[in-house]
Parts: structure tokens; sequence; C-alpha cells
């Protein structure tokens, strides 16, 4: 199963919101990067895993 339907099954406000940031940015931002936007938005406590699936594969950078 994809990531981006698991994500609409399990949080479907959370993706609304992501499409929603998407199209306000005319397509020029990732799905990705707008999901994790809408998550914290939503989940401000989560911040900390904002950045995360931003880290460069073994950038040593483990928070």
């Amino acid at each position: 199963m994809k990531l981006s339907v698991l994500r609409w099954l399990l949080d479907p406000a959370t993706s609304f919101l992501a499409l929603r940031l998407r199209a306000q940015e005319s397509g020029r931002m990732s799905y990705e990067a707008a999901w994790r936007l809408a998550r914290v938005t939503r989940h401000p406590d989560e911040m900390v895993y904002r950045h995360h699936g931003h880290l460069a594969e073994g950038s040593g950078d483990e928070r």
C-alpha cells in the first residue's frame, strides 16, 4: 500500500489540508512536504518529526 493512501485512511483531515496547501502553492510544494506542514499545523506537539523525511541518508544527524 502506498504511503499516501495509508495517510488518507488514517488521517483524512490532515491529508485534505495538505492538498489545500499544495494547491495554494500552485503545485510547487511536494505532497510529502505539504502533508508534514499540515500535520504540524494540526498537531504542533509533533514538530520534532517535521524534518525527519528531509534528512539525507547516512547524514549522521540522528535526533
